[in-house]
């Protein structure tokens, strides 16, 4: 990946002089900022923008680090052709026309992918933008060189895009309007070879990045990008596009329609540390403030320095929404503040300064109210909000900063103003590490991000590579077993051969041997009807629930009979106490694999939707962590007198399950739903297996 950010030479395949042309502008922007060789290619002309031009990239004098290609798509296989002849190993193909075309441009992509692979050339693209280093001033991109005349903020954000989004438009906002600093801006396109894990794992070692942010619209290798996240020392943002979209896969079990799109995806990437955004400016400033802000105390104890009574109550609403804390003032701090204000007006958080701007002037009632607040030990944040352009700018933000670090203290801006005081104000504000937003609740928002994100402890390895091995049972059940969807009582009996825990039961063929059974079982019970491929019993009044006597059981077992009309069968159930129900189960996964899932269950499993999920196979560490994630755990805390879940029983279902799908990729989903629990104890009352379609 060094070649594709810091090559030695470049050669532009498709290098133009008409003037606004793609392959023009390369070349441009080449010039603005890199110092090494540049050879334009081109059979149409001698020279472009006074450099030799070459009429095939193998007539250049000189070895070739990177070749930027910017033909038209038929032309491409021709040129990855010739750059393999030329020894030459790093490609960027910014061309367009390939498989975000159909079927034919699939063909072409795949067609190039394999001379690139027999030339052992890395592809970066196509149909991308290519790559913009800013403390570097490289532009190997086609975008309008205007980009960069208004003048690029160097940061210490690093970011990486799947689609055109990476346009001067965008950064131009992002600079000019959010003051949001970038080192490297990415754009990766049809990701025909380089992905977005491989790019992820060069920043994460580049010294000019402090966190990361990547706009996605697929991630290919789900488990790698899990496992870079998971050991990665650096803050990692993710927007992910294409949310909305449906599953290819059935949702033939609950575990299936629970898991969607997003809610599988982000609880994987949540607890492999990644931060999930919702939007390109709010994965930006968020970004930013992981970047800029180090270490955050959970609750963020918060002074308010404002100079809008309204703004700072809006704060103090935004700020306890969020579940941080307005900080209570020392009375050391009140008291300095009160050599500030009016005698009329007694010192409170929020700090409003408007009263004491008549009488002290705003540059000196900011002084005596930050240096009041910044040394409050009952502080943790001071939020400044600023109004630039009607009084003089404020010049002295670096030794707000200063003084802020010296303390332990975070630092944190709103600003709203004149349009171009506004702009020199966020500049500066950036230059000096001290995160600036236009808007109060996105302030707040992203210090409540830079509050929750911790970085990673190599306590446990979240992706693991062993692989369990298969047990002989399994294997056995597995192969008795041919059908797609599994009735439960063959369902249990694999869950079984891996030791989670399971409701007593039996199959039987007639009312006396139901009756005999249920004698032994004991009162109550429940019967139940298995049809073929029927997942959904309770629906279908296949479900007989509080049977509690022998003449029951014979009517129950009468009417299931007739409803069933003689196919399937019959399987009677000791009836559990239940306290509370809770959903587990197993997906496999086209991006991450098999994984698996923990939430509330029973028959509102669908309408509360709160599960997670891990990959598997899973420690008993990652088990326990995602028992912790679930939104109702109080429940499981021994919620209203009731016993605790016993978390090691419970975390040991988990992983059992992980080993179960992982050595098992033939079964495509489990879903055990209810696992009542009952004293604590989590038992397994009914189960469906789908397995894969050879």
């Amino acid at each position: 990946m060094k070649t594709f950010f810091s090559p030695s030479s470049i050669a532009v395949i498709g290098a133009s002089p008409r003037e606004g042309s793609l392959g023009s502008q390369i070349i441009t922007n080449l010039r603005y900022g890199y110092t090494g060789p540049i050879y334009p290619v081109n059979p149409n002309y001698s020279d472009i923008q006074t450099l030799p031009c070459y009429p095939t990239v193998e007539e250049i004098p000189d070895p070739v680090d990177l070749a930027i290609i910017i033909v038209p798509a038929r032309a491409v296989p021709e040129a990855l052709t010739a750059c393999g002849r030329k020894g030459i190993k790093r490609v960027i193909i910014e061309s367009a026309g390939f498989a975000e075309t159909g079927k034919e441009g699939r063909l072409l992509q795949e067609r190039c992918l394999a001379l690139a692979r027999a030339a052992d050339i890395r592809i970066w693209g196509p149909n991308c933008m290519g790559m913009v280093d800013i403390p570097k001033r490289f532009f190997f991109t086609f975008m309008h060189p205007n980009i960069y005349k208004d003048g690029l903020i160097n940061g210490r954000i690093s970011m990486v895009v799947q689609s055109g989004m990476l346009s001067a438009g965008f950064l131009v906002d992002l600079m000019s309007e959010r003051a949001v600093g970038i080192a490297k801006a990415c754009s990766i396109g049809n990701k025909m070879d380089i992905d977005e894990c491989d790019v992820l794992e060069y920043l994460l070692e580049d010294d000019e990045t402090d966190a990361i942010a990547l706009y996605l619209e697929s991630i290919v290798r789900g488990r790698k990008f899990l496992e870079l996240a998971d050991r990665a020392k650096k803050p990692i943002v993710l927007l992910k596009g294409g949310k909305s979209t449906a599953g290819a896969k059935a949702a033939l079990s609950h575990t299936s329609s629970l898991a969607g799109n997003a809610r599988l995806q982000d609880s994987l990437l949540s607890l492999a540390g990644v931060t999930i955004a919702c939007d390109f400016q709010q994965m930006m400033e968020v970004t930013r403030a992981l970047a800029m802000i180090k270490q955050t105390p959970a609750n963020c104890r918060t002074a308010i320095l404002t100079f809008s009574g309204g703004a700072g109550i809006l704060s103090c609403d935004l700020i306890e929404q969020q579940g941080l804390r307005v900080a209570e003032l020392s009375a050391t701090t009140k008291k300095d503040l009160a050599s500030v204000f009016p005698d009329w007006l007694p010192a409170s958080n929020p700090v409003d300064m408007f009263p004491a701007f008549a009488a002290k002037g705003p540059i000196a009632a900011y002084d005596s109210a930050f240096n009041a607040v910044v040394k409050d030990p009952q502080v943790d944040v001071i939020f400044l909000h600023f109004f630039v352009g009607l009084y003089p700018n404020y010049d002295q933000l670096r030794l707000f900063k200063e003084a802020a670090d010296r303390e332990g203290k975070v630092l944190i801006l709103w600003v709203i103003g004149r349009r171009d005081a506004l702009r020199d104000f966020k500049r500066e504000a950036q230059e000096c590490s001290i995160p600036v937003h236009g808007e109060l609740f996105r302030a707040v928002e992203c210090l409540t991000y830079a509050s929750r994100y911790t970085p990673r402890k190599k306590t446990h390895q979240l992706i693991h590579t062993g692989k369990p091995k298969r047990l002989p049972k399994a294997a056995s059940i597995l192969s008795d077993c041919p059908e797609r969807i599994w009735d439960e009582y063959d369902s249990k009996r694999l869950l079984k051969t891996y030791d989670i825990p399971v409701v007593e039961e039996k199959i039987v063929e007639s009312a006396a041997e139901a009756a005999s059974a249920a004698r032994r079982m004991g009162y109550p019970v429940v019967l139940k009807g298995l049809a073929k491929g029927q997942i959904h019993k309770t629906e279908s009044g296949l479900v007989c629930l509080d049977i509690t006597s022998s003449a029951a059981l014979k009517t129950a077992y009468a009417n299931l009979t007739r409803r069933m009309k003689g196919k399937g069968r019959i399987l009677l159930q000791r009836q559990m106490p239940i306290e509370y129900e809770l959903i587990v189960g197993v997906l496999q996964d086209s991006q991450f694999g098999p994984c698996v899932m923990f939430g509330l269950g029973g028959v509102f499993s669908e309408l509360q939707k709160d599960v997670v999920f891990a990959p598997a196979p899973l420690s008993a560490s990652t088990a326990k962590e995602l028992i912790r994630r679930i939104s109702g755990k109080k429940l499981l805390q021994g919620f209203r007198g009731r016993k605790p879940l016993d978390m090691r029983l419970m975390a040991s279902i988990l992983v059992n399950l992980g080993n179960l799908a992982a050595s098992c990729p033939d079964i495509e989903q489990i879903d055990v739903n209810p696992l009542v629990v009952h004293q604590g104890k989590p038992v397994a009352v009914d189960a469906t297996i789908v397995k894969r379609i050879s």
